[in-house]
């Protein structure tokens, strides 16, 4: 709840984020009070025993109410969204005094800080304050669930916010994993009335609400921390795919130096290079391609689409077969070049124009789709000649250059 408050500080007239407080701040404030040590604190303090369990019980009913006028805040317009929360807000304060009144009649003279419910809910008046509470929850969390869902579907079909998308999804479900709490408590204060006792029914629903707590609580603030995830994910990725690249790179460039704008002194090296990712792996797709361009007169023929054509369809098994049909082409390309070694040299030195546009930074791709598209076929050729043992080799002669 921290940062929430932090950023309502900076912005203290967004309604959204004092509204999206409160429903941190309620249930929070009503889990505190629970704990055993501060419910016995805060009725010494009023010097009202049990005074703790309305407060608690308040705070809940409170955030349920507060947490419809948060999806509706999300769902319409203030303009229309204002007039029915202070409808809220009237049925809100009603359900408060119902349970002030029960509270106050119930007799609860001797401190419960663990087992209120065990000893009031059987009594009449007691138990009626309980039903009275977790009805009204159930309202809440009943209607939020619905509205939940709504909204989230709506998202679906017009919005392009995945994260907000997940988030009402997720309040829905721990709603819904809450209500087992209201079921719980009522049940066991009814199952009393009739003379039984059923304290697993107030255990479990306990327990329904502390997890439904949580999935609300994520699901409400997902929207605005989620899409970190989804960046650092996405870098994740491509930091994967720029260390994936690394055998094929290497192999090229053990052969043509040439390639490379500003090559690594070592492995540690490039490593670093991740500091500028996606910088990095641009030059390192870009100089694999000119690597391949440069091995094209040593290529053994094939009947197959070239590499940046390929369509990332198809099954695995055949893009994986692919992919070791390339890699096996490259690793004997490369072989073929060495041995062509002698004659590169004696060929004449590229002229200073050649030389000047070498260094320079290279031009974005027309469509960056097709760098895109490249990189999953090139991570495969990468890894399929990272295992390739020498003995795969084709007869091929590797001293003459082979026309594609």
């Amino acid at each position: 709840m921290g940062y929430k408050v932090a950023a309502l500080a900076r912005n203290p007239r967004n309604l959204n984020l004092w509204v999206l407080t409160l429903c941190i701040a309620l249930p929070a404030a009503g889990f505190t009070m629970a704990v055993p040590a501060v419910y016995t604190a805060v009725s010494r303090f009023f010097g009202v025993p049990n005074l703790a369990s309305l407060l608690v019980y308040s705070c809940i009913v409170g955030y349920s109410i507060t947490a419809l006028v948060m999806l509706m805040l999300w769902h319409m317009p203030a303009a229309e969204a204002l007039p029915r929360a202070r409808v809220l807000a009237v049925f809100y304060g009603l359900v408060l005094v119902a349970m002030a009144v029960l509270f106050a009649n119930s007799g609860a003279t001797v401190e419960a800080p663990s087992d209120f419910d065990d000893i009031y809910g059987p009594r009449p008046v007691g138990g009626t304050f309980l039903l009275v509470y977790v009805s009204a929850f159930a309202f809440g969390l009943g209607v939020a669930a619905w509205r939940s869902l709504q909204f989230a579907n709506r998202v679906a079909r017009t919005d392009g916010r995945p994260w907000l998308r997940r988030g009402l999804r997720l309040v829905a479900a721990g709603s819904i994993v809450a209500l087992g709490y209201c079921l719980g408590k009522g049940g066991y204060v009814v199952a009393a009335w009739l003379g039984t006792r059923l304290p697993l029914l107030s255990d479990v629903g306990t327990l329904c609400a502390c997890l439904g707590a949580l999935v609300i609580t994520i699901g409400f603030t997902i929207p605005s921390w989620g899409p970190n995830l989804s960046a650092a994910a996405d870098r994740l990725g491509r930091a994967r795919t720029y260390l994936r690249l690394y055998p094929l790179w290497h192999a090229m460039y053990q052969v043509m130096p040439e390639i490379a704008l500003d090559p690594p002194a070592s492995r540690r090296d490039d490593l670093r290079m991740l500091r500028d990712l996606d910088f990095a792996l641009y030059r390192r797709v870009i100089e694999i391609r000119d690597g391949r361009l440069a091995l094209a007169p040593y290529l053994a023929p094939t009947d197959e689409t070239p590499p940046p054509a390929r369509s990332s369809g198809g099954s695995s098994s055949g893009a994986t077969a692919a992919a070791t049909r390339e890699a096996v082409r490259i690793r004997d390309a490369l072989a073929r070049l060495r041995a062509a070694a002698p004659e590169r040299q004696a060929a004449p030195p590229a002229g200073p124009a050649a030389r000047d546009s070498r260094s320079a930074p290279p031009a974005p791709p027309d469509d960056d789709g097709d760098l895109v598209g490249d990189l999953e076929f090139l991570g495969q050729v990468s890894s399929a000649l990272r295992r390739l043992s020498p003995a795969t080799a084709t007869a091929t002669s590797p001293g003459t250059p082979v026309r594609s």
